[in-house]
């Protein structure tokens, strides 16, 4: 068995696939093998051994059919997860200032990184809201409405995770109960950060709502004006 996770960041990912990996014991595919993960590679790529039978890994590509054709005949299953678009903009900035402050270079320059060492409130932040994050809600919508790959919510994991991941394996490969119980309770966030010392910067909060204490006035009117018909799309409240 082989699964791809395709979502934008700080969606969710790393939950999803630590909780489908337990499941059907599948090992994390990580590094440069992951970020060349295309349509026109991929055959390659499996047939050399580079996604292998039995791994896990998810991508933050855009949703293209080829992409999906080429995921599904490697064969692997295609899963997304989807995520209040309040609470990603919130993680994905504090994830910047993490990198920031641990010094982490970035090989390519995205306009995310213009968040890099700068104040929640600050200009270029709410620039970026603005100007740059509608990339993340384009591509999370891609992946919801394309008809391709199974979908799973981050509040529903929340809610009862259980129930959300037996949903999940149910149109992938039926599981016991058992199983399903056993994985979300190996991949809780505080055990998610003791696996290595990425995970423990990497898995934050692990929250729903969080933003709601952080995103200010100015925040809202951004989300309100500029990516309204983005959030209904995905099947979330405008503030």
């Amino acid at each position: 068995m082989r699964i791809v996770i395709a979502s934008p960041p700080k969606c969710g990912n790393h939950w999803i696939k630590c909780l489908l990996g337990e499941v059907y014991g599948l090992r994390w595919l990580e590094g440069e093998d992951k970020s060349r993960l295309t349509a026109d590679t991929l055959p390659e790529i499996v047939a050399s051994g580079g996604f292998p039978d039995g791994s896990i890994v998810h991508i933050h590509n855009r949703f293209t059919p080829a992409l999906c054709d080429a995921i599904a005949a490697v064969p692997a299953h295609l899963v997304t997860i989807v995520r209040d678009p309040y609470d990603v903009f919130s993680s994905l900035y504090h994830w910047q200032q993490e990198r920031s402050d641990r010094g982490l270079g970035n090989t390519k320059q995205r306009p995310r990184h213009a968040m890099l060492g700068k104040d929640f409130n600050d200009p270029a932040v709410l620039a970026f809201l603005a100007e740059g994050f509608s990339a993340n809600i384009e591509q999370a919508n891609g992946w919801l409405h394309s008809g391709r790959a199974i979908v799973v919510r981050y509040e529903d994991l929340h809610r009862d995770g259980a129930a959300a991941l037996m949903q999940v394996c149910a149109a992938i490969e039926p599981v016991s109960a058992e199983r399903v119980a056993a994985a979300v309770e190996s991949c809780r966030a505080d055990r998610m950060r003791e696996r290595n010392e990425k995970m423990q910067w990497h898995v934050r909060s692990a929250t729903v709502g969080g933003s709601r204490q952080e995103l200010t006035a100015e925040h809202l009117r951004i989300f309100r004006e500029v990516h309204a018909e983005g959030i209904r799309s995905l099947g979330y409240p405008v503030r």
